[in-house]
């Protein structure tokens, strides 16, 4: 019983850490396993083969691993919170410009495009929030 509020309490210290990271974990894994996600454009087929690889979603299971484990860390290293905040924006930059462009250019058959990019927009919001309030240096007190 012990254990899980002390994880609880951990988690709470950096609650949109460990919010962002199960987003992340989520989105890596469905698009780890699902390889004709992204079907647009059509033309030319390497575009579509690169957002369709396994390392799109390999990237986002990776960076959502990173950031729970960075939220329950007792000691939260600095260093790695400026690679992970700033690969989670990547991320979600790119799959929210990808999904919304997908809802532009095949509107008819695509409204889960629109919500799913519109979602991921708003956790790329997020995430540049996160950049602008998240610990950046290490403070006097070491902590």
């Amino acid at each position: 019983m012990a254990r899980p509020k002390k994880v609880a309490s951990r988690l709470q210290n950096s609650p949109l850490h460990a919010i962002v990271g199960l987003d992340l974990l989520a989105t890596g894994l469905i698009l780890l396993t699902h390889h004709h996600y992204f079907f647009w454009p059509p033309w030319p087929v390497w575009i579509t083969a690169i957002e369709n690889d396994s390392i799109v979603g390999f990237i986002g299971l990776c960076t959502g691993m990173g950031m729970i484990w960075w939220s329950m860390a007792d000691n939260k290293a600095i260093g790695a919170n400026r690679l992970l905040i700033p690969t989670a924006s990547a991320y979600y930059a790119l799959l929210s410009m990808t999904e919304l462009m997908h809802a532009l250019f095949a509107p008819a058959g695509t409204p889960h495009m629109f919500m799913t990019g519109l979602s991921e927009f708003v956790m790329l919001l997020l995430t540049l929030y996160m950049a602008k309030a998240s610990p950046t240096r290490r403070s006097s007190t070491g902590n």
